[in-house]
Order: C-alpha cells, then sequence, then structure tokens
C-alpha cells in the first residue's frame, strides 16, 4: 500500500481547501486560483525529481488547466449565480482527479474516480432548470456508478488472484489456472470500464450530450476527466501484458471508435457538438495505443489532447467567427487525387520515421496501424508544396515529441499483426470513402450515409433506453392526484 502522505497526496489535499473552507466569493476565487498556480509550480519542481516522472507530468498538467480554466471562470460566470457551488465542485473535481493520477492501489484508485464522478456531477447540473443538462448529468451519472461497479469487482477479483491491492502487482506471474482465470475476467471488466469512462462507442451518449453546462465545465471534462482512464491503462500495463486478450480487445475497440466517431463528427454543425464527438475519437485512438502497448504515445498523446481540448473549449466563441468567415464548404477534388494526397502523407510519414532512424537509432517506430492513421491526418495538407512542406514539418514534430516521451514511459508493444492489417485496412477505406462522398455529394448512397453518420449510427439509442428504465425505476413515483398524503 502506497504512503499517505507523498506530493500527489498533498496536491489532492491542497484542492480541498476551496471545497471545505467557509469563505466569501471572492477569497474562494482568489484560494483557487492560488491553489492551482501553487499546485503547478509544486509539479514542476516535484517533476525534476520524480524517479518515475509520467505519473507528475500528468499532474503538472493538471494543475496547469486548472489555474487556466479557472481563470477563464472567474470571467465567464461573472454576475451568475453559484459561483461558490461551481467553485466547491471543481475542488472536488481536482482533488479526485489527483488522486486518479497518484494512485498505487486499487482503492485509492476507485476513491479517486467515485469523488471526481460526483464532482462532476454538480457541475453538468450549475443550471438545475434546464431540463436537458438534468437528463444529460443522470446519464453520466448512471455510466459513472457503473463503470465504478465494475471497477470494484475488478479489483476485488485481482486481489483474490494475486493476493495483493498494489496496481503493479496486477501482472505478476501466476502458477495456478484458477487465479489466471479471476485475473482474465477482472483484466474484461476493467475493459469495460475503462470503455464506458471514456464515451467509446457505443458508450458515447453521456459525453455527446452534456452541452447545456458552462463552456469552463466543457473544458474540465473534455481536457480533463475523460483522459483519466488513459492513466489508469498507462499504470495498468503489466496487466495488459498478462493477458493479451484483454490487450486485442482494447485495440479493437479503440480502433473502431476512432474511426466511427471521425466519421459521424464530419456531419456536426454545432462547434461544441464537433468537440465532443472529436474527443469520442480521441480517446478511441489513445485506447489503441494502450492496446498496443504503445504506452509513450498514449501518453503524448493525453498530454497534446488536453492542451488542444482545453483551447477548443475556451476559444469557442472565436470559433464562430472564423466559421462565419470561412467558406460554406471546400471544393471537393477528385477522387484521384484523394487517394494520392492520402498515399503522399503515408510516404511523407514512413520516410522521416526511416531518416530519423539512420541517425537515432533509439527512435521508437510507430506500428503499421499509426503510420497509416496518422499520415491520412496529414493527407489534407499534402495538396500543394506549402502544405507538402508543413506536413513535412509535422512529421519531424511528431518524431521528436515520441522520442522524448519515450524516455518519460516504457513501452510493451503488442504485434497483433492481423488486427492491425484489419484496422490498416479500415481506416483507408475510410478515407476513400470521404473522398468519393465529397466528390458525389448527390449519389443516392452519400444521402444515406450522411443520414447515418448524422444519426450518430443510431448506436445510442439503446443506452438512451437503458438509461430511461433505469432512471424511472430509482424515481420515487408521485402520489396520483387527489390521493390522500401521510
Amino acid at each position: 500500500m502506497s504512503a499517505l502522505f507523498t506530493p500527489h497526496y498533498l496536491l489532492a489535499l491542497l484542492w480541498l481547501l476551496p471545497l471545505l473552507l467557509p469563505l466569501s466569493q471572492p477569497r474562494r476565487w482568489q484560494l483557487a486560483i492560488g491553489c492551482a498556480a501553487t499546485g503547478a509550480l509544486a509539479a514542476a519542481l516535484l517533476l525534476r525529481l520524480a524517479t518515475t516522472p509520467a505519473p507528475m507530468l500528468f499532474q503538472l498538467l493538471i494543475q496547469l488547466l486548472a489555474w487556466v480554466v479557472l481563470r477563464f471562470a472567474r470571467r465567464y460566470l461573472q454576475g451568475e449565480p453559484g459561483q461558490s457551488r461551481f467553485l466547491r465542485a471543481s475542488g472536488g473535481l481536482l482533488a479526485g482527479a489527483t488522486l486518479v493520477v497518484a494512485s498505487l492501489d486499487w482503492l485509492t484508485l476507485l476513491l479517486g474516480w467515485a469523488i471526481t464522478s460526483r464532482a462532476l456531477h454538480q457541475l453538468l447540473t450549475y443550471y438545475p432548470d434546464r431540463p436537458q443538462a438534468v437528463l444529460a448529468a443522470q446519464r453520466e451519472s448512471l455510466a459513472s456508478r457503473l463503470a465504478e461497479l465494475l471497477l470494484l469487482v475488478a479489483g476485488g477479483l485481482m486481489l483474490l488472484a494475486t493476493g495483493s491491492l498494489l496496481l503493479s502487482d496486477a501482472g505478476m506471474s501466476l502458477d495456478e489456472s484458477p487465479q489466471q482465470w479471476l485475473r482474465i475476467v477482472a483484466a474484461l471488466l476493467l475493459v469495460l470500464a475503462v470503455v464506458i469512462k471514456t464515451a467509446l462507442l457505443p458508450f458515447h451518449g453521456w459525453l455527446t450530450q452534456v452541452m447545456e453546462a458552462p463552456t469552463p465545465v466543457s473544458a474540465f471534462l473534455h481536457a480533463g476527466v475523460v483522459n483519466l482512464a488513459g492513466i489508469v491503462l498507462i499504470k495498468l500495463a503489466p496487466l495488459w501484458q498478462a493477458v493479451p486478450a484483454a490487450a486485442m480487445l482494447l485495440a479493437l475497440w479503440g480502433g473502431l471508435t476512432a474511426a466511427l466517431a471521425s466519421w459521424v463528427m464530419l456531419t456536426r454543425i454545432s462547434i461544441k457538438l464537433r468537440l465532443a464527438w472529436s474527443t469520442c475519437a480521441q480517446m478511441g485512438f489513445m485506447v489503441l495505443e494502450c492496446g498496443l502497448g504503445l504506452y509513450s504515445l498514449a501518453l503524448l498523446h493525453l498530454a497534446a489532447h488536453s492542451a488542444y481540448k482545453a483551447h477548443a473549449f475556451l476559444s469557442s466563441g472565436n470559433q464562430v467567427r472564423s466559421s462565419i468567415q470561412r467558406p460554406a464548404a471546400a471544393k471537393p477534388i477528385p477522387p484521384l487525387h484523394h487517394l494520392w494526397h492520402g498515399v503522399a502523407g503515408v510516404l511523407l510519414l514512413a520516410a522521416s520515421i526511416a531518416v530519423w532512424q539512420q541517425f537515432a537509432t533509439h527512435i521508437p517506430t510507430p506500428p503499421l496501424v499509426l503510420i497509416v492513421i496518422i499520415g491520412l491526418g496529414l493527407a489534407p495538407l499534402c495538396g500543394s508544396l506549402r502544405g507538402g512542406l508543413a506536413a513535412l514539418l509535422l512529421c519531424q514534430l511528431y518524431l521528436l515529441l515520441h522520442s522524448l516521451f519515450a524516455a518519460l514511459q516504457g513501452d510493451h508493444a503488442q504485434t497483433f499483426a492481423l488486427l492491425q492489417w484489419l484496422l490498416a485496412a479500415g481506416f483507408a477505406a475510410l478515407y476513400l470513402l470521404q473522398g468519393w462522398l465529397a466528390w458525389h455529394p448527390h449519389h443516392p448512397l452519400s444521402h444515406r450515409l450522411y443520414a447515418l453518420a448524422f444519426g450518430g449510427l443510431y448506436l445510442d439509442e439503446w443506452w438512451v433506453g437503458f438509461t430511461q428504465r433505469c432512471r424511472h425505476a430509482l424515481t420515487p413515483r408521485q402520489p396520483a392526484q387527489g390521493a390522500p398524503h401521510d
């Protein structure tokens, strides 16, 4: 069991101050922003001393994110009622997130996750008079309770299998078959818990429906809360090595979510809803990386995604202005040109990797599926000489950052050759389909596929029905009008 008073836990205790101290509203704002600045400074200093820098790096990211979002929220919520309630919930959210990152055992992990979920529910219902906000918060709450139950059962099974509550012991060698089967079941339950917490398909509805909350809450959610499951996956790296079936399930589920959510995102008009589907796709990509054992790349992805989503949500007002000034629709290009741009993006990345490895042998080599996905992501830049040069520069930046993060977090690469080929082929087919649809917008197939994507592939309907039935079952029935009351 981990020691109680480590630097990580002291950062969590720091966030209890704006949560518990009886202060006036202006003083509470000053204290919360001061806690964020103090936490960021402490995490930066401790990062230089840490023997395992990856968790402390994420602690630094949490504190910096809190400092930026709270400074924005102080202006954004000016004149709004309930600001003290927002600050108390924010303190609880950040204390819980800090505990999740600090956790070395199952009990601390479950406690941090539970605190974060309950604080998030309070933030999502900042406007309690909005029915859509309350409904979306109830859906998130139900998803969180289910994920916590799965985590609790998985932790109990892991204790029976390994005799230890430490996360680092989850992958220990086991001689007896019953213990191994208990660990396999626990790993599969953990996969399901992570899928729910990261809003992967078809459990994405709670993330894409929470648009009624204030913008700072969206920044906290998309830039921080959903990323915590990625940290849990990295902490449990030995487990995914010991149970390859669970790792393969992570890679498959994450890859399918990344592909389908990216497709659905293209049909969204609302800026915040488009960003929500983008988060769903990015979480799928991150889970795919963890399933393949590329934890250094997943850590880089989490850090970059947190920074990007915080900026995207906090600047969403400016996006409205830029969207008005931008042309309504980009001019489509012929499918053959679209194909060539994709091939050029993949070749640029592959050539950059080959050149880097000639001069630095420690440069990690991304697997086939990631080369295809990242290369196709560069394709829109490859339509001109200037764009091609920008894509080439981005390849070098990516390889540089990947090598730096590889020094912070080790990898345990899983091959899964057939799965990689299938996912790479799927992403390539989706890319070609996107080009064909843009070139033939009035084709009957285009209309049918657009309607399917615009409906979110209709994957959320069953979860909506399930949550509605649970909500009605848990809501006390009101007595009939005119019935006697006790």
